[in-house]
């Protein structure tokens, strides 16, 4: 995605959310070798921006000491709120080498992006109406750099920096789950934030983030025998059921939004695609797929093995897709 340094491989890949940051390494021939993840204090990223330095200075550094991962080169994840994908029409003499740079020329003219410091990247889709068609990515650039910056100064190499809609899509990718003219929704559902992306002929189309709500007193700090530190639901039920038809409603209204605003009643979704972390992931998942009278496909076990033959949890699916690329 957004090129840092040119590499030829590629061996840890981070996934840092405002609850979770988590890494898989690998080796030579996409081996994976082994995997981590701690929990972030309330207030160390919020909504995706580093807030509190410091801190996530130190948990990174302790999970570096802890695997011996100093000197590491690095792939990582750009925060889901800070990405904007949107289709542009270009003119036909502009080459496809010179996308890039005429779109850096229309922003705050034809092109209006709600941040000031965007990095961009550009696919060709096709032509319509006698132009080109373009699919524009948009990223924060302060944000991208703030995260390069804590990675460096934690003596890691950062070469790649992607999103995680497109990691995601990767590994359903890899796993022979993808079909050309399928319209796919893939919804990923965090702790506090869900995000919801259209796929359609292998390209992402339609991209939403929003805030889901979280309170810390329905949760619980656990840790696993490999010293894995995880969160479980200990809420009411009424609570958390209620949060699933939240969900259900906002799922409905993004595939509405792609079927009449986005693609004027010429397409609609034709599956889904269910990954996350939420502690309550069977349960939502559930809900979610009796409430559509659609295929739907979630990823709630694992599908993948280390090296040694151990399981790799499938909260670490934009880690193996970072790893796949």
């Amino acid at each position: 995605m957004f090129s840092l340094v040119k590499t030829r491989h590629q061996r840890v890949h981070f996934s840092i959310k405002d609850r979770y940051i988590r890494f898989l390494a690998t080796g030579k021939n996409r081996t994976f070798h082994f995997y981590g993840q701690k929990h972030l204090p309330h207030g160390v990223i919020v909504e995706g921006q580093i807030k509190d330095r410091e801190s996530l200075q130190m948990i990174l550094e302790e999970i570096i000491d802890h695997y011996k991962l100093k000197g590491s080169k690095i792939t990582f994840c750009i925060p889901d709120a800070f990405v904007i994908l949107r289709k542009v029409l270009v003119p036909l003499e502009i080459t496809e080498a010179e996308i890039k740079g005429y779109l850096y020329m229309q922003l705050g003219d034809s092109i209006h992006l709600p941040f000031e410091d965007p990095v961009l990247e550009a696919v060709l889709l096709g032509r319509a109406d006698e132009q080109n068609e373009v699919l524009l990515i948009a990223s924060k650039e302060s944000i991208l750099r703030d995260f390069t910056e804590v990675f460096q100064e934690a003596s890691l190499k950062p070469v790649v920096a992607d999103l995680s809609i497109l990691s995601l899509y990767r590994m359903y990718y890899h796993l022979n789950l993808a079909d050309k003219n399928e319209h796919l929704l893939m919804v990923h559902i965090g702790l506090d934030s869900m995000a919801m992306s259209v796929f359609y002929e292998y390209k992402p189309v339609l991209v939403r983030h929003f805030q889901l709500p979280f309170s810390e007193t329905y949760y619980e700090l656990a840790e696993s025998r490999s010293g894995q530190q995880y969160y479980q639901w200990c809420g009411p039920e009424e609570e958390i059921m209620g949060q699933a038809q939240d969900m259900t409603t906002e799922i409905e209204r993004f595939m509405s939004f792609y079927r009449f605003n986005l693609t004027r009643g010429k397409h609609q979704i034709t599956k889904l695609f269910i990954t996350g972390d939420h502690p309550c992931m069977a349960m939502l998942e559930e809900n979610i797929s009796n409430s559509f009278e659609i295929e739907v496909q979630s990823l709630l076990k694992p599908l993948f093995q280390t090296k040694k033959g151990i399981n790799i949890p499938p909260v670490y699916a934009d880690c193996i897709g970072l790893a796949l690329k």
